[in-house]
């Protein structure tokens, strides 16, 4: 118990990406805030390095913007459904042959949109909004000692995002949407020390429970230049927000409970504001050329604790969409599938021991028809993150995504016969 009460007095992770990590592990940057949160889409724009801000589809649910989906048809149900499997190679100093690969698959999004009538849309789902996954090892000094134990560091968890959109048109060429969400989950922490010099391995976990409704408004207005060209513009802005959290506390020494869920405090995160604007330019049935900007205030928060803080972060991205077009007996043109290329850089929110942890990648797509109402797509994406100065982690990975989406009638009003 002398020990017990020596290691809670140092609880606070204070390591700030020990030597070295497991195998298993998802990304060592999950380690700090509320994970890693996740900027990308996964929907039709994903080809286009998740460029979308002043896209919409009539037949596909893209809702980077929440003004988007008011562009989808009306009296028609579309399910969409959002995989994801990712490879990585880590490199820097932490990094040894056991532990420099890494592969993982995820459910990311489920969502379900209706155009209820000419001019109201709305829709329902899920998203994952950040991912907790690492697993370090380091040494963790003792209160009153001047010597050390070997620690092993474990986090899972993480939040989703649970939101109702609603987008109207008003007029052929403005559409305004709000997205209302909450955010929730947990995020778990658990320090293990287990050296030679303890009978017994010493367990913590702190367990943290967040909650809270975020808001995102967005629009889109699109102007014909002629016959063959339209611009679009779009825009997004959500509010900054506190989050608020419950923290438990569970230790275990060997095989017996010394703590059990016990309550430590409430805590808090915050999310900023948030400023995205986009613009498409596309000539109809060829080709269409798309770029977006998003900036997040993170700076103004002044979330620092030692050895990392969050800074402002921006985010530039730009995709190509080449259509395959075919006609029909009644000589209109029908979508059959589409090919995209794109690419994005992030200045992300983390800076590590005064080192911004930046992004970059570059992505290709195509998507079809499967069968009668399902469609597909698939995105390719190779990119890095990190960096291996300060004895830091560079990531470099493969992501593939695939989208099926499912499109019927609502219903129909039919015709009375007497």
């Amino acid at each position: 118990m002398k020990f017990i009460k020596q290691w809670l007095a140092v609880l606070p992770l204070s390591c700030v990406l020990a030597p070295a990590f497991s195998q298993n592990m998802n990304s060592p940057y999950s380690i700090y805030g509320i994970g890693d949160m996740d900027f990308r889409p996964y929907n039709r724009t994903s080809g286009m390095g998740g460029t979308g801000m002043a896209i919409r589809s009539s037949y596909y649910l893209v809702d980077n913007n929440p003004a988007a989906i008011a562009g989808l048809t009306r009296s028609f149900f579309t399910v969409d459904a959002a995989f994801t499997g990712k490879t990585v190679r880590y490199s820097g100093t932490p990094i040894n042959a056991d532990n420099s690969n890494n592969k993982d698959f995820w459910i990311k999004r489920l969502s379900l949109a209706v155009k209820i009538n000419k001019f109201w849309a709305s829709s329902v789902g899920f998203n994952q909004f950040s991912n907790v996954n690492y697993v370090l090892t380091g040494d963790k000094p003792v209160n009153g000692t001047t010597g050390s134990y070997n620690t092993y560091y474990e986090g899972d968890g993480g939040l989703n995002e649970y939101y109702w959109t609603n987008s109207v048109q008003l007029g052929k060429r403005l559409s305004l949407g709000l997205k209302s969400s909450i955010i929730a989950g947990s995020i778990n922490q658990t320090e293990t020390v287990a050296d030679v010099n303890l009978s017994t391995p010493v367990s913590t976990q702190i367990q943290d429970y967040i909650g809270r409704s975020r808001f995102q408004a967005g629009a889109i207005y699109t102007q014909p230049v002629n016959k063959q060209w339209e611009v679009s513009l779009g825009g997004g802005f959500s509010p900054k927000i506190k989050m608020t959290s419950e923290r438990t506390l569970t230790v275990t020494e060997g095989g017996t409970t010394v703590i059990e869920d016990e309550f430590i405090k409430s805590d808090r995160f915050y999310l900023p504001n948030t400023y995205a604007g986009g613009i498409a330019v596309k000539k109809q049935h060829k080709i269409t050329y798309a770029l977006d900007y998003t900036y997040e205030d993170w700076s103004s928060l002044k979330i620092k604790e030692q050895g990392w803080q969050l800074v402002s972060s921006s985010r530039i991205s730009g995709g190509i969409e080449i259509p395959r077009m075919s006609t029909t007996w009644n000589r209109q043109a029908v979508e059959k599938g589409f090919f995209q290329i794109g690419g994005f850089f992030h200045n992300s929110y983390l800076q590590v021991r005064n080192e911004p942890i930046r992004e970059f990648g570059f992505t290709a797509g195509l998507g079809g028809i499967i069968g009668s109402g399902l469609f597909y797509t698939l995105s390719l994406e190779a990119g890095s993150r990190g960096t291996t100065r300060q004895n830091l982690i560079k990531e470099n990975y493969i992501q593939a995504t695939f989208t099926f989406s499912y499109r019927d009638f609502l219903q129909s009003k039919g015709r009375k016969y007497n």
